[in-house]
C-alpha cells in the first residue's frame, strides 16, 4: 500500500512538470509551418527596400519620356498642317461688313411737321420719310400761277394788236392826189407799228416762258417739303424730330442698302497669291453657326498702316517704338445664295474672319 501510494505521487509530479526539449521542438515546427504558409500565400518575390524606392523614379522617367515624344510628334504634325494650310489659304480677322449708305438731306429750309418712318424700318424708293411745313411753298405756287396767267393774257393782247395792224396794212388806198402824197408816210408808220408790235409780242411770249419756269420752280419747291427715299434699304441713323428746323444740306436720316460686302485688310506679305475670283469662306461673330461663301472682287490701289507699339530692347528705360504694318483692303462679295435671308440682318461694321482659298 505504501509503495503504491509513492508511485502514484511520483507519476503526478512527472505529469505536472513540462519537458523542455519537447516544447522547443514543437515551437520550431510551428515557426517552420508558419513560414511555409506565408511563402505559399504570397507568390511574389520579396523586393528589397532599396529597389522599392527606385521603382517610382523609373516609372516617372518612362512617363516623362513618353510625354516628350508625344508632344514633339504633335508639334511636328501641327507645324506641317499649319504650313500646308498657309500655302493653300490666306486668313485675316481684320475684316468687317460694309454697304452703301445714303444720307438723306433736306434740300430746303423749313420746320419738320412729320417723321413718317421708324428706326430700322425697311423702305422703298419714293417712300416719304420726312414732311416739312409747306405753307410758304404753296403761297409761292399760287403767285406763280397768277403771274403766268397774267403773262398769257398780255401775250394774247399783243398778238391781237399785231394782227390788226397787219390787216390795216393790207387794205388798198384810194387813188387821189392827197392819198398818193401821204402813202409813203403812212406806209412807214404802218411798218414801224408792225415792228413794234411784233417785238412786243415776242417779249410777251418770253415773259410767258419765264412765268412757266417760275411755276415749275414753285412746284418743285413744294415737292421738296416731302423728303423721300431714293434707294431701297433700311433706316439707319435718324437725327430728326417734329418741330425741328432744318437747313439745306442737313442730314436727317441714313438709308442702308441691303447689299453688304466684306472689306478684309490683309498684310502685304499675304497678297502674293491673292487674285480676283478666288473663293472665300467668311465667318462672322454675329452668326457663329453660319458659314458664308464669297469671292474676291478687287484689291484697293491704296494701303494704310496699322500702328503697333513694340517694347525696345533697352534695360535702362521703358520706352516704346512704333512699327507700321501696311495692310491692303480687299473687297469680297457674298455669294447670293449663301447670304440669302441675311441681307437685312447684316449691319455695316460687323466683324468677320475671311479665309481666301489661294491654292
Amino acid at each position: 500500500m505504501i509503495f503504491n501510494n509513492e508511485s502514484r505521487a511520483i507519476e503526478r509530479l512527472d505529469s505536472s512538470q513540462p519537458t523542455p526539449n519537447g516544447t522547443g521542438l514543437e515551437s520550431q515546427k510551428t515557426s517552420v509551418l508558419e513560414q511555409t504558409e506565408d511563402s505559399h500565400s504570397d507568390p511574389k518575390t520579396v523586393i528589397s527596400p532599396s529597389k522599392r524606392h527606385l521603382l517610382p523614379k523609373v516609372i516617372l522617367g518612362v512617363l516623362l519620356g513618353s510625354g516628350a515624344i508625344a508632344a514633339g510628334t504633335y508639334a511636328y504634325r501641327s507645324s506641317q498642317h499649319t504650313h500646308q494650310y498657309a500655302t493653300k489659304s490666306q486668313e485675316t480677322d481684320n475684316a468687317y461688313v460694309t454697304a452703301n449708305i445714303q444720307p438723306v438731306t433736306s434740300p430746303i429750309s423749313g420746320i419738320v411737321t412729320e417723321v413718317a418712318v421708324n428706326d430700322n424700318q425697311e423702305v422703298s424708293p419714293g417712300r416719304v420719310l420726312v414732311k416739312l411745313d409747306s405753307s410758304d411753298a404753296q403761297v409761292s405756287l399760287a403767285q406763280a400761277k397768277a403771274s403766268l396767267e397774267l403773262a398769257k393774257q398780255q401775250a394774247a393782247l399783243a398778238r391781237e394788236k399785231t394782227v390788226i395792224i397787219n390787216t390795216d396794212a393790207a387794205k388798198p388806198a384810194f387813188a387821189n392826189k392827197n392819198n398818193q402824197a401821204k402813202q409813203p408816210a403812212n406806209r412807214d408808220k404802218i411798218l414801224q407799228a408792225q415792228t413794234i408790235n411784233r417785238q412786243q409780242y415776242k417779249t410777251a411770249l418770253a415773259v410767258v416762258a419765264q412765268k412757266q419756269a417760275d411755276l415749275k420752280k414753285a412746284e418743285l419747291q413744294l415737292s421738296y417739303s416731302k423728303i423721300t427715299a431714293l434707294i431701297p434699304g433700311k433706316i439707319g441713323n435718324k437725327n430728326v424730330s417734329v418741330g425741328q428746323r432744318v437747313e439745306p444740306g442737313q442730314t436727317l436720316i441714313t438709308v442702308v442698302q441691303p447689299s453688304p460686302w466684306i472689306v478684309a485688310n490683309f498684310k502685304e506679305t499675304q497678297l502674293e497669291k491673292i487674285q480676283p475670283g478666288q473663293k472665300v469662306v467668311i465667318k462672322m461673330a454675329a452668326f457663329p453657326t453660319r458659314q458664308f461663301l464669297g469671292k474676291v472682287e478687287s484689291m484697293s490701289p491704296t494701303s494704310f498702316g496699322k500702328v503697333a507699339l513694340l517694347p525696345q530692347d533697352n534695360t535702362t528705360g521703358n520706352s516704346t517704338k512704333t512699327v507700321d504694318v501696311p495692310r491692303i483692303p480687299v473687297k469680297i462679295v457674298f455669294d447670293p445664295e449663301s447670304i440669302h435671308g441675311y441681307e437685312s440682318r447684316m449691319t455695316p461694321g460687323m466683324s468677320a474672319v475671311a479665309v481666301i482659298e489661294t491654292n
